[in-house]
């Protein structure tokens, strides 16, 4: 299937394995060979094991990992009809939130002949992209896109469980926090206790407590994950 993609796209396909994701798309220098990571990543998943994951929150940990590559165009296909299975409502609500709250672009297909098709056409939009733009600045920028090696070895620390990583986890089971307010409450404090010491300073202003993550984040952090995530830790 793969070789009859490539025919009919005129597109090379290479099968490796990937720390994080499912897929991504390289450039490769001309004269060096050296292999540059685009910014563009894609997790495929099934509905069957979409609704695995959901059941034990692999799902929430690997969106987590994907934003943490660095990469910025994120998208995630859901592979089948939700419908044809058990848990629809849990599959169609979790792609709701993957794609209108949490930014990821969506892509639903048939089946795996289906996704690799989708896959092609993916990568004839993506060379247009890059030639469109190949002129800018950005482009001409040195360091614009990592090296592979650079890509794996980031994926690599992305692994490593941290303090930080325990945190993001333990506020993503919050209600109301995604992905993208878990980052934000750890770009300001990067552990249980630093928060908690945050509610301190505040100790006898319970509004100002709940309302400090809105507030310090300007808004990233909404006003009822804010409020959440105070109960959850002070409270």
């Amino acid at each position: 299937m793969i070789e009859k993609i490539c025919a009919e796209y005129k597109i090379q396909i290479e099968v490796k394995r990937l720390p994080v994701g499912d897929g991504i798309w390289i450039a490769r220098h001309k004269q060096d060979h050296t292999e540059y990571v685009l910014d563009f990543i894609v997790e495929r998943k099934n509905v069957d094991d979409l609704r695995s994951s959901i059941r034990d929150n692999r799902y929430k940990d690997q969106k987590l990992r994907l934003k943490r590559t660095g990469i910025k165009k994120i998208m995630y296909v859901v592979e089948g009809d939700p419908n044809a299975c058990e848990g629809a409502d849990s599959i169609k609500t979790a792609c709701f939130t993957t794609e209108i709250l949490e930014g990821f672009d969506v892509q639903r297909t048939s089946g795996l002949g289906d996704t690799l098709r989708r896959y092609g056409f993916l990568t004839l939009a993506i060379a247009d992209y890059y030639k469109l733009n190949s002129t800018s600045d950005e482009c001409k920028t040195a360091g614009t896109c990592p090296t592979y090696a650079g890509f794996i070895k980031n994926c690599d620390n992305v692994d490593k469980m941290t303090v930080s990583d325990v945190f993001a986890t333990q506020l993503m089971q919050v209600p109301q926090v995604t992905e993208d307010i878990a980052v934000a409450v750890l770009d300001y404090y990067p552990t249980l206790y630093s928060l908690a010491n945050a509610y301190a300073e505040l100790e006898g202003d319970a509004l100002a407590q709940e309302e400090w993550l809105m507030k310090i984040s300007k808004g990233v952090v909404n006003g009822v994950a804010s409020k959440n995530i105070y109960r959850f830790v002070w409270a």
